[in-house]
């Protein structure tokens, strides 16, 4: 049964008037849609995700962030190096383009011994007198290479 109001109202007036609901309900939803294509998470105007990165650090950046000008000593595609000097200390300050590099990089240099302060693309070799002065200016975090100090412990009888 129509209501009061509908039995006022042609027939026809209350079809349009669903009619352009309708349509006004399509609207919407595509213009939704075109705003998320166009502006969303990795759409077609939005910053890509690199640009949206922050930039790595270069080998000169970590340099001047101690207080040093480095003298590069190594640049190719998976690994770029550098040297400076800071309160008589030699430092060594290496980036690399990717993870898989680093990694690389840093597995090699544990078997060496001594202390990496490392982050995101880079390392930098630490001395006793250097660790908590670049931890506190770089941040990152230290690892820890092979002990080759000699001091073994003997555990069970013998």
């Amino acid at each position: 049964m129509r209501s009061p109001a509908a039995a006022l109202a042609p027939v026809g007036s209350e079809r349009t008037l669903r009619t352009g609901l309708k349509w006004a309900a399509l609207l919407v939803l595509l213009l939704l849609g075109s705003a998320e294509l166009l502006w969303g998470a990795g759409g077609l105007a939005a910053p890509s995700q690199a640009a949206q990165r922050p930039a790595r650090s270069s080998v000169e950046d970590l340099a001047k962030r101690i207080g040093c000008t480095a003298e590069i000593t190594a640049d190719a595609a998976d690994l770029r190096q550098g040297l400076c000097t800071s309160g008589g200390e030699e430092i060594w300050i290496a980036t690399f383009p990717a993870g898989p590099a680093q990694d690389a990089w840093l597995t090699e240099a544990k078997a060496y011994g001594g202390s990496y302060l490392v982050g995101d693309g880079w390392v930098v070799v630490l001395s006793d007198a250097t660790a908590d002065l670049l931890h506190g200016l770089l941040g990152g975090s230290v690892v820890g290479g092979a002990d080759h100090t000699g001091a073994h412990t003997h555990s069970g009888s013998g």
